[in-house]
């Protein structure tokens, strides 16, 4: 099979792949030396079924992600729809003219994909604008490398489950902080709006308290 590296990263090695005649991008766990090779198995192929079952249960959802063609636990591969678009991540830090209303409805889709996953127990783990795909007139969320399955929907009640989904979504403004540290709280309050839609103003309104509360400690911990 005809194959082209495109990424290298912390936990997997991303390549083309004409698989039946499709060009399909390929996610490969790699084994990490680090760690014994029974608990390095166990956890690179709970990551991959876990980021396969989030992926496919976005879709369900409605969330425009990759298709999912093919799940390899053997190899620890994923071969899924590749998309040729525009990272939004791109567009936040080579607008040298501010945010404009294209950069803002891109903003809040994002949070309304974020909280769509969230009311239905599901952590994204890695919520940033670097894996969110611009193509066409669809934004796509990307990279569910780190999601999670709770399970459930998150209840008023649960604190600890919304624990995890504020620790989501503190990934989210720690991002927007360090790409646009002038304008980071705008940002995010936009990214909320469109969370709030998906959410409800009560569930979003807890998980926004504790964000304040999980930011509190780490400026005193800092101190």
């Amino acid at each position: 099979m005809n194959r082209r590296l495109i990424a290298i990263g912390a936990e997997a090695v991303l390549y083309l792949e004409d698989w039946l005649g499709l060009i399909v991008l390929v996610k490969e766990r790699v084994p990490k030396g680090y760690r014994r090779a029974e608990f390095d198995n166990y956890i690179r192929k709970l990551r991959t079924i876990n980021e396969a079952r989030a992926m496919i249960r976005a879709r369900e959802l409605g969330i425009p992600v990759p298709r999912i063609y093919d799940v390899d636990l053997v190899n620890m591969r994923i071969r899924m729809e590749y998309l040729n678009g525009i990272p939004l991540v791109r567009l936040l830090m080579n607008n040298s003219e501010g945010i404009n209303d294209v950069i803002i409805n891109y903003i809040r889709t994002m949070g309304n994909h974020i909280g769509i996953l969230h009311r239905n127990g599901i952590v994204h783990g890695d919520p940033t604008p670097a894996n969110v795909l611009i193509v066409g007139d669809k934004l796509y969320l990307i990279d569910f490398g780190l999601s999670e399955m709770l399970g459930r929907m998150p209840m008023t009640q649960d604190i600890r489950m919304l624990h995890k989904l504020a620790l989501d979504l503190n990934v989210t403004l720690r991002s927007f902080e360090a790409l646009r540290k002038d304008q980071s709280q705008f940002l995010f309050m936009e990214f909320l709006n469109g969370y709030r839609d998906a959410m409800g103003l009560e569930l979003a309104g807890k998980v926004q308290a504790i964000i304040s509360k999980i930011r509190k400690m780490v400026r005193y911990a800092v101190r």
